[in-house]
């Protein structure tokens, strides 16, 4: 039976990731086959980190052409932008009017948001009492060792580290000024927000990781409070499509692929960039003519995940095959062709867009009127249910 199923893209970064691609956006592309699917760029939500007007619409534009490289520039998955469904605030607004304090102080975002700040706050008072400890750490040895030359020694060494805590400190303290300056009402609010970015769709099911499922559960406890609070079944509660987890990709440093760590290969590299992330993956020492093992080695874990079943198979051979002359360099080499054929249709996809935006803005243009027209007619239902115009 076909679902309605939605998922929202922030839109506060760079590119697109092999990580993202494979992790998120190629599964969400299968499970919409056979489904009514949307996707939508979530720049209201974006603006918790994005303080900066065109930036965002840049990201919002590029964002876009992005998935719809991958997706198809005729994919049936509907694509829109957030900002553009006129009613979606005032939907939020009624549901926050029904939701508790309590289920929004529960949130894992606004949880993690004061643990973090909590932490900072912790160590500038750990450097706080490291400055006041040397003080008296000198003060101390200045009575036990009257050598004039010896307390030298030791004052340069504390000053030292005066220095770096004086540094750290103010390090530290700047980091908490931020936190402090983005904990704002829309952090605390936004699950709010997202359930109506669900409900309002009458969405049957929205695909989530694990870590992901509060997020879902908060959704449906908003839409049984509302109604609850007006007796009357308005809102569906969704279910949630729990999505495999993929293997790990590693990155070019061996740890997971991520944008935090700065070990990504992007999808939409040019050539030359590509190229120079992938001869940077971090291998073992062994020689040219070692004997190596495909199955700890970063470069091959990345050919088993975009190669042939006959190029893994060949290039397997090769690692366990000594005095052939076959190096890591090789490898990557490998790499590299398997990805740039892999990745060269979504590659050229994009390129068509970048030279053709009003296409690009027509297809978002379609979604929001696609998504507008559903939510006003749920929307309908919500104003002569709660009394509003």
């Amino acid at each position: 039976m076909t679902k309605k199923i939605i998922t929202g893209v922030k839109p506060t970064g760079s590119s697109m990731h092999l990580g993202n691609l494979l992790g998120a956006v190629l599964p969400f592309k299968n499970l919409a086959k056979g489904n009514d699917a949307a996707i939508f760029i979530a720049d209201l939500h974006a603006l918790t980190s994005v303080k900066d007007g065109e930036k965002l619409r840049a990201q919002s534009l590029e964002l876009a052409i992005e998935y719809l490289s991958i997706f198809g520039k005729d994919t049936p998955i509907t694509i829109f932008r957030q900002s553009d469904i006129v009613d979606i605030t005032k939907l939020m607004w009624v549901l926050s009017n029904v939701t508790p304090f309590s289920l929004m102080a529960r949130a894992h975002s606004y949880k993690d948001f004061q643990q973090k700040r909590e932490e900072l706050l912790c160590n500038i008072s750990l450097y706080d009492w490291r400055i006041e400890t040397s003080n008296e750490i000198k003060e101390m040895m200045g009575s036990i060792f009257p050598n004039p030359e010896l307390q030298k020694k030791i004052e340069d060494e504390l000053i030292k580290l005066k220095l770096i805590n004086d540094s750290e400190t103010k390090r530290l303290k700047e980091l908490t000024d931020s936190y402090e300056n983005n904990l704002n009402m829309w952090v605390f609010n936004y699950p709010i927000l997202m359930a109506a970015d669900i409900i309002g769709y009458d969405v049957d099911a929205v695909p989530v990781g694990k870590d992901q499922i509060q997020h879902l559960e908060m959704t449906r406890d908003i839409a049984r409070a509302f109604n609850k609070t007006y007796g009357q079944e308005v809102f569906l509660e969704p279910e949630a499509i729990i999505t495999r987890e993929v293997e790990t990709l590693p990155g070019i440093d061996g740890r997971k692929m991520s944008k935090s760590y700065d070990n990504f290969i992007w999808v939409f590299d040019d050539e030359k960039t590509m190229k120079k992330r992938v001869m940077s993956i971090v291998t073992d020492s062994l020689g040219v003519d070692d004997v190596k093992n495909p199955d700890t080695c970063n470069v091959f874990s990345l050919i088993q995940v975009f190669g042939t079943p006959d190029e893994i198979a060949s290039i397997r051979e090769k690692y366990v095959t000594p005095n052939i002359g076959f190096w890591y360099g090789h490898a990557k080499l490998a790499l590299l062709e398997i990805l740039q054929r892999y990745l060269s249709e979504y590659r050229n996809t994009r390129m068509e867009l970048l030279n053709d935006i009003p296409f690009v803005e027509t297809k978002l243009a379609d979604g929001a009127r696609i998504m507008n027209a559903r939510l006003e007619a749920k929307m309908q239902v919500v104003r002569e249910v709660v009394g509003i115009h």
